[in-house]
């Protein structure tokens, strides 16, 4: 019989049935009720500008509270409703499976019944390995409607997986570590492979890269936390998540949600708990930033609950941080000086650089306006800095006595940028610094660090390398290089131009 597999030009969405009051982070209808209540602001921006909104924010957001419905939250003035915070895990339940292609255009959504969708991580998992057409009924009826819709491709067992370094940049905040014989992926965030993309430069695909030994995640926002790819690795991939003790308005319960799905093998790790993954230590740390505020919150008992992650393998340390930052917990800088004394220094910071400051009132206009609620109407006006900016990450490297940086998690290729993930790199529009610095701008930001009228400006004693999706890290006895398994197609490589930037900058990649 022909073995068939999941195709790589296929991705996958989970479709919720959400039945909560005020809706729920996993559907996202909490955002979409704050911004119904807070219609009068957007309509306030379309005739005078966003600028004019955060300059009048205080009175706007009042207005809301009075007539906009926004008070609906509170059960009195500081106190959000119990209702709000914690929405009733059993009125969000999976309903259907959506398939999509290229920059996540819909292709059909699929209904499924409870008993398939409970045992989906199993079939998708297995047709992702290559199989034959399954005996079940109902099994069989999703195999031949992906079939029908172009989700199955033959199984080639000729082809020939890439030959990748001990740390392989994926994109976004998607890595992959490797000791050379087992493999982590963390915040696996696959993408389908499309003709939108140059031909030679393309998303890696899970049959390139392998199945992992182990999934982890930092946090449960959708470009870090994506089921979508986490069905492929099938129902028995173990899957670390971090501990979130009641799902909330402000975290998925990662580990109820995987279930859900028919996944065997999920673990919680709280802060400073490690595991082993063949010759990888693997050692949850605390996840600060990205909260609704940097300072004071109603109830800083919710938060965004997250891990970040601390890898030893190969001689080598490494630490992953994504989105962190600083909040009323804590600061992931004093996080690297308590690292640096009970670990030890850094080889390789993959840190993020984004800074994301906002203004409260602006949340109504991203991803996260459930955030808004929980700031103190004294903060209102305040501008909150969600996460490391260049000079914070290279901060943090030069505390945990990094020898090099590999800023992540901002995009870096067109199928993120497409999606409003990260600075476009292609030319092809402008970017707005202060949203979505690109991955030069921490070359820049680090050569002018320090400096003297006589001496000039100096530059961060950590180097900084850039990577492209795709690219890799390999690990030599004396020294650390880049592999490429791709070219760049877009602009001039950060390997061509690095001499220019330092002779510490960007030192790996020249």
């Amino acid at each position: 019989m022909i073995r068939r597999r999941l195709s790589s030009t296929i991705g996958f969405q989970l479709i919720y049935q959400d039945e909560t009051q005020f809706g729920s982070a996993i559907t996202g209808q909490c955002d979409t009720l704050i911004r119904r209540y807070c219609a009068s602001i957007a309509a306030h921006r379309n005739q005078y500008g966003l600028a004019d909104v955060v300059a009048h924010s205080r009175e706007l957001l009042a207005a809301t509270m009075v007539s906009g419905g926004l008070a609906d939250l509170y059960q009195r003035p500081g106190v959000l409703l119990e209702d709000w915070l914690y929405p009733d895990t059993k009125a969000v339940k999976p309903v259907a499976l959506q398939l999509e292609g290229n920059t996540g255009e819909s292709i059909v959504i699929l209904e499924l019944s409870p008993h398939l969708l409970s045992d989906l991580a199993l079939y998708l998992g297995e047709w992702q390995q290559g199989s034959t057409a399954p005996t079940t009924t109902i099994a069989r009826e999703l195999w031949n409607v992906l079939s029908d819709y172009g989700a199955l491709v033959d199984f080639n067992e000729l082809s020939v997986k890439l030959e990748l370094g001990h740390a392989t940049f994926v994109g976004h905040s998607t890595l992959r570590l490797s000791d050379g014989n087992s493999s982590i992926l963390f915040d696996p965030f696959l993408l389908p492979k499309s003709e939108v993309y140059p031909p030679n430069y393309q998303p890696l695909s899970l049959e390139e890269m392998g199945q992992p030994n182990a999934v982890f995640i930092t946090h449960s926002h959708p470009d870090h936390f994506d089921l979508g790819t986490l069905l492929r690795l099938g129902a028995n991939v173990p899957i670390f998540v971090p501990e979130v003790k009641r799902e909330s308005v402000l975290a998925i319960d990662m580990a109820l949600r995987l279930r859900q799905l028919g996944f065997k093998n999920i673990h919680t790790l709280g802060w400073f708990n490690e595991t082993q993954i063949g010759g990888m230590r693997v050692i949850a740390l605390p996840f600060y930033g990205e909260q609704p505020t940097v300072a004071e919150a109603l109830h800083p008992e919710i938060r965004n609950e997250g891990n970040t992650y601390l890898v030893e393998y190969c001689d080598r340390r490494v630490a992953l941080t994504a989105d962190s930052g600083s909040d009323c917990l804590g600061d992931v800088k004093k996080l690297a000086a308590a690292a640096l004394e009970r670990y030890g220094c850094l080889d390789t910071l993959f840190g993020g650089y984004r800074g994301f400051g906002l203004y409260p009132i602006q949340y109504l206009f991203s991803s996260v306006a459930r955030y808004l609620p929980f700031v103190p109407e004294k903060s209102w006006q305040v501008r909150q800095k969600m996460m490391c900016d260049a000079d914070d990450l290279i901060d943090v490297a030069e505390i945990w006595n990094a020898k090099r940086i590999v800023p992540y998690s901002d995009g870096g290729a067109p199928w993120y940028w497409q999606r409003g993930l990260g600075p476009c790199l292609d030319g092809s529009q402008a970017h707005i610094m202060a949203v979505d610095p690109t991955p030069e701008h921490v070359c820049q930001v680090a050569t002018v660090r320090s400096g003297t009228r006589k001496d000039g400006a100096i530059a961060s004693p950590v180097s900084i390398c850039l990577l492209r999706p795709g690219d890799a890290l390999a690990f030599a006895q004396e020294d650390t290089q880049v592999v490429q398994n791709q070219s760049w197609p877009y602009m001039a490589s950060p390997r061509s131009g690095s001499k220019t930037i330092s002779s510490k900058i960007c030192e790996e990649s020249s």
